[in-house]
């Protein structure tokens, strides 16, 4: 088998409801669609998720250059998909970071290679761990009242835990925006905050030390990226687990924090870390250092959410806390995909998400298929389609 063409479709879905957080306000999802051919007929097809310059450092213009001008035809064309560790080796020789763009190619080669063999990708991961994967919900940045009614009506929905963005506000306003949501759900709900690294060391010292009692689960990336030394002073001072998310992109990142002993716990996004084949090797660091791991997603639709739930599935390391809700949800607003019909979304049947819980598909490879109507639909204004090869 080979690859013959490769095609990128700029699309934008805007988000029912912006999400205000540390690196700011979220309001649309533009995104690149991704198909791989083969000579067998057979396509790979994935998303990169939102491309947010301020967390990745992408654009769907970048990762177009990217596989247009660099994977495609130096790697890709002519290249058995098969071959994905020596796809990924050669495109991490080729880019500096850009993980993003390496990662949706990775998606479209572990997309193929299940539909290939007919099974899903999840057994070509390790098999089947989790049956269903526990999640906590990404609450935006609010108003306590806003808050406090969201989570009640989230938890109601059967969510155990809530991940709330902070570092929007003032840090005297995210600590009341904590505590009122603690007062909403009670005490056996577990409470995460995100700043996205939008707290100067002192301010977040400031807050943790007064969230601490509402009893905070994960302190996600509460200084900047490039402040581990700062993460491993909060560790010392606060009594609040810290996971860090944007110090920790590279495979090297994560064995810098260890050595400093910076993190209780990781965040991982499958596209942060370049795909499916480095985010097993990213487990596998954090896991050989007994730290728990957190996987999230750049903001995406039901095609791309289905590459977080059969790598969460396969996974045993992950099963063992609660992973982050987000795709489709937060994209739309809603707190399942059962009682809610999505019509434009980009997979024609959405992963299923309901009482907290994510399942993966079961078809092959990714087991969701490419809505081409919503494609065309929501093809982003002034950029057009790309094809390289036959």
């Amino acid at each position: 088998m080979k690859i013959t063409r490769i095609e990128c479709i700029p699309v934008s879905i805007r988000f029912a409801k912006p999400m205000k957080m540390g690196g700011g306000t979220a309001d649309c999802a533009d995104a690149v669609v991704v198909k791989i051919h083969t000579d067998e007929g057979i396509t790979g097809v994935s998303e990169t998720g939102d491309t947010s310059p301020w967390y990745m450092g992408e654009s769907q213009d970048s990762i177009m250059h990217n596989i247009n001008k660099v994977f495609g035809p130096q790697i890709l064309l002519g290249e058995d998909p098969f071959n994905i560790e020596r796809i990924v080796a050669r495109m991490d020789k080729a880019a500096k970071l850009n993980n993003q763009s390496k990662a949706v190619i990775d998606y479209a080669l572990h997309d193929i290679m299940g539909k290939a063999l007919g099974v899903p990708v999840y057994k070509l991961l390790g098999g089947l761990s989790n049956e269903k994967i526990a999640l906590a919900f990404v609450m935006s940045s609010g108003t306590a009242d806003e808050v406090g009614a969201e989570g009640k009506s989230l938890v109601k929905a059967g969510f155990k835990g809530l991940k709330l963005k902070v570092g929007a506000r003032t840090p005297d306003e995210d600590i009341e925006m904590v505590g009122a949501l603690r007062e909403a759900v009670g005490s056996n709900i577990k409470i995460m905050i995100d700043a996205n690294g939008g707290w100067l060391y002192h301010q977040a010292l400031y807050v943790l030390q007064r969230v601490a009692k509402y009893n905070i689960y994960v302190a996600e990336q509460p200084v900047p990226r490039w402040d581990i030394d700062g993460l491993a002073r909060l560790r010392r001072k606060v009594d609040v687990p810290i996971f860090p998310d944007e110090s920790a992109a590279e495979l090297n990142d994560l064995i810098k924090i260890i050595q400093r002993d910076a993190a209780d716990g990781f965040f991982l996004k499958v596209p942060k870390a370049g795909g499916i084949l480095k985010s097993r090797k990213w487990v596998a660091i954090a896991q050989s250092a007994n730290l728990p791991v957190m996987c999230g997603c750049m903001i995406n639709s039901g095609l791309g959410a289905a590459v977080e739930a059969h790598f969460l599935a396969a996974n045993d390391w992950t099963g063992k806390i609660e992973q982050e809700a987000i795709g489709p949800l937060n994209l739309y607003n809603i707190p399942d995909t059962v009682s809610t019909l999505l019509k434009d979304d980009l997979a024609v049947k959405v992963p299923r998400y309901e009482k907290g819980f994510l399942y993966p598909p079961d078809g092959p490879g990714f087991g969701v298929e490419l809505n081409e109507s919503a494609v065309k639909k929501l093809a982003t204004p002034g950029k057009s389609p790309t094809v390289i090869g036959k």
